[in-house]
C-alpha cells in the first residue's frame, strides 16, 4: 500500500512539473517586403524607388543619366533618358484633348498645370541570355518606362560577374538655373589579391562627392543620376 501511495504521488508530482514547463510554438507570419528584395537581389535584379517631389517648386526638363567609370574614372560614355517637364500645362495639349487630361490629371477648374513627375524608379536587371549586358529601366507613373542595355565586365578578367547597387546619400541642393544629382551606383564586386574570393563591401551609401573607399576597389561601374535644367 505505501509503495501504491509513493508511486502516486511520485506520479502526481510529475504531471506537475510537465505542465509547468514553459511551451514555445513556431508561427507563420506574412512575408515582408524586405524578403522580396532579398530574393530579387538574389535574381539579380534591384529596385530603386526615388522622391522627386521637392523640386515641384518650379518647372524643369528632367533626365536620367547613367555615366560609365573604369577604375573610378569616366570613360566619357553617357546615356540620358528625356522625362520630360516635371510641370506640364494644358496649353501644350491640343484642344480636343484637354478636357480628357483635365479628367485623367485631376485639374481643378481655372488651372491648367499639373504635377507630371513627383517619383521616378530604376529598375535593373541583368540579362538571363548573356551575363556581360544589364538592362537598365527608368520609370516615373506619368511618363512610363524607357530602357536601354548596358555592357558588364567579368572582375576577374575572365568569367566571373558580378554587379551590386548601392545607393548615394541624400544630400540638400542648392536651388540653380541647372542641378546635377547622383542616385545610384551599380558596381561590380573585385577579385581579393591572392585568393579565389570575391567582394563587393564597404560603406552602405557613396557620398555625392565621389570619395567612399568602396570606389577605390570597384573595378568598374555606372552611376545614374538625375539632372534638371529650369525651363
Amino acid at each position: 500500500m505505501k509503495r501504491i501511495l509513493v508511486s502516486a504521488l511520485l506520479c502526481t508530482s510529475l504531471l506537475a512539473a510537465a505542465q509547468a514547463q514553459t511551451t514555445h510554438t513556431v508561427k507563420l507570419v506574412d512575408t515582408q517586403l524586405q524578403d522580396v528584395l532579398n530574393v530579387l537581389e538574389d535574381m539579380d535584379i534591384y529596385i530603386h524607388r526615388f522622391d522627386v517631389s521637392q523640386f515641384l517648386d518650379a518647372t524643369y526638363n528632367v533626365e536620367v543619366y547613367v555615366e560609365e567609370y573604369k577604375n573610378n574614372q569616366k570613360t566619357g560614355k553617357v546615356h540620358h533618358f528625356d522625362l520630360g517637364k516635371n510641370i506640364r500645362s494644358l496649353d501644350e495639349i491640343p484642344e480636343e484633348h484637354r478636357k480628357g487630361f483635365r479628367k485623367e490629371y485631376q485639374i481643378p477648374a481655372g488651372k491648367k498645370e499639373w504635377n507630371n513627375i513627383k517619383e521616378i524608379s530604376i529598375y535593373i536587371r541583368k540579362e538571363e541570355r548573356t551575363d556581360t549586358t544589364a538592362a537598365i529601366r527608368i520609370s516615373s507613373p506619368n511618363v512610363g518606362i524607357q530602357g536601354f542595355p548596358f555592357t558588364l565586365y567579368p572582375a576577374d578578367g575572365k568569367k566571373f560577374i558580378s554587379y551590386h547597387t548601392r545607393p548615394f546619400a541624400a544630400r540638400a541642393v542648392k536651388t540653380a538655373d541647372e542641378m546635377k544629382i547622383p542616385l545610384l551606383l551599380y558596381g561590380s564586386a573585385w577579385a581579393e589579391p591572392g585568393t579565389t574570393f570575391f567582394r563587393f563591401c564597404g560603406e552602405n551609401e557613396i557620398d555625392p562627392e565621389m570619395k567612399a573607399e568602396i570606389l577605390t576597389h570597384i573595378p568598374h561601374h555606372y552611376v545614374i543620376g538625375l539632372q534638371l535644367k529650369k525651363e
